[in-house]
């Protein structure tokens, strides 16, 4: 079985979707982040909730709250795999970092970007939780700033506007994705079993 935490949020039920058109032997349980419990048998946690920003402005949560508890049921659950949204914001929007960004790089969270630095926070929570017993895996997914005319979070529409606009310098180059994609990228972590680390991003870049 299949628990999605965060169904509730546009990418949640897009995931949702998805997992039943490719995954149909595997039942899928949409679950809300707040006031649900993990079912007794289930071996796939998809924590997609705490990847997005405004569901969690609105509960006025942080992208670790309830995690931990979270990753307790799973453990009581028996759970072998758990999936978190993340984002590429972890990485901090640096002049040295390298181009393009691999999965190898630094996370290096901008100091005063609450947001990326508790997500950095929330992937070395469930990097512990895969480290407290073998044959457990962990799938970060590390998604652009993601875009979708039913779901363009209000972190990244103020990221797109202020695109363009000239401060002096040339802008660096920019990279969005759309939901539908991050949908995809989540539901393949499941499908292949994957374990690690993985960026999700258009293959070229708004210079």
């Amino acid at each position: 079985m299949i628990a999605v935490v965060g169904a509730e949020t546009d990418v949640g039920r897009r995931l949702v979707d998805r997992l039943a058109e490719v995954a149909p032997d595997r039942p899928v349980v949409a679950l809300a982040m707040t006031g649900s419990e993990l079912p007794a048998d289930c071996r796939t946690v998809m924590l997609v909730g705490f990847g997005d920003h405004d569901a969690l402005a609105r509960r006025r949560r942080s992208a670790v709250a309830g995690l931990r508890e979270w990753l307790d049921q799973a453990s009581a659950r028996g759970a072998d795999q758990v999936v978190l949204l993340s984002s590429a914001m972890v990485y901090g929007a640096w002049s040295n970092n390298p181009v393009p960004l691999t999965e190898e790089a630094l996370l290096r969270p901008a100091h005063d970007f609450a947001y990326a630095r508790q997500l950095a926070t929330a992937e070395l929570l469930v990097d512990t939780w895969r480290r407290d017993r073998p044959g457990r895996r962990v799938a970060i997914v590390r998604p652009a700033p993601a875009m979708a005319a039913d779901g363009t979070s209000s972190v990244v529409r103020a990221l797109a506007a202020g695109y363009g606009l000239r401060a002096g310098e040339d802008d660096a180059p920019c990279q969005f994705v759309h939901l539908d994609d991050v949908a995809d990228a989540l539901t393949i972590t499941v499908t292949d079993e994957l374990d690690g680390v993985f960026n999700v991003a258009p293959p070229g870049a708004i210079d």
